[in-house]
């Protein structure tokens, strides 16, 4: 492939971080009009050990593209909310497990009809196979830049 000359208004990844904040503040908003004052990052989180609970923090981090710092804040806040808890891991007592309280599956659960409001009206007048290129060619360029 030939190089491309850089310009930032057509940059792929500013175009991506665009669409990317641009989809996440409306999202808080819509959070913020239906009486939630969780925030989108959080709500990820929830989403995430909704689908795969009783992860180490390290796995949180891996798994999520967070840095182990910004894990701790975001289920600081979550925990004292009592949507996740902390418990010792069997193997390691150093580890913590996080697992997803039943008032967390309840508020993941709520807000995800706005999530998908959200992401229908981003998606509207695209068919689907385009979406499907666009994920594949996103993925590709994800596995591109992960392996360098």
């Amino acid at each position: 492939m030939e190089l491309i000359e850089y310009s930032l208004k057509n940059s792929l990844g500013h175009m991506m971080g665009r669409i990317s904040r641009s989809i996440l503040n409306q999202l808080q908003k819509s959070f913020t009009t239906a009486g939630s004052d969780l925030s989108v990052e959080q709500w990820l989180l929830l989403v995430h050990l909704r689908d795969w609970d009783g992860q180490i923090h390290q796995q949180l981090a891996q798994s999520t593209y967070r840095d182990k710092t910004t894990i701790t804040r975001l289920l600081d806040g979550l925990e004292k909310r009592g949507l996740v808890e902390r418990i010792p891991d069997t193997a390691d007592r150093r580890q913590k497990r996080v697992r997803i309280m039943p008032e967390g599956r309840k508020l993941s659960k709520k807000l995800k009809p706005l999530a998908l409001k959200i992401q229908n009206k981003a998606l509207e007048d695209i068919a689907l196979q385009e979406i499907d290129m666009c994920k594949n060619i996103l993925s590709r360029i994800f596995q591109n830049i992960s392996s360098t």
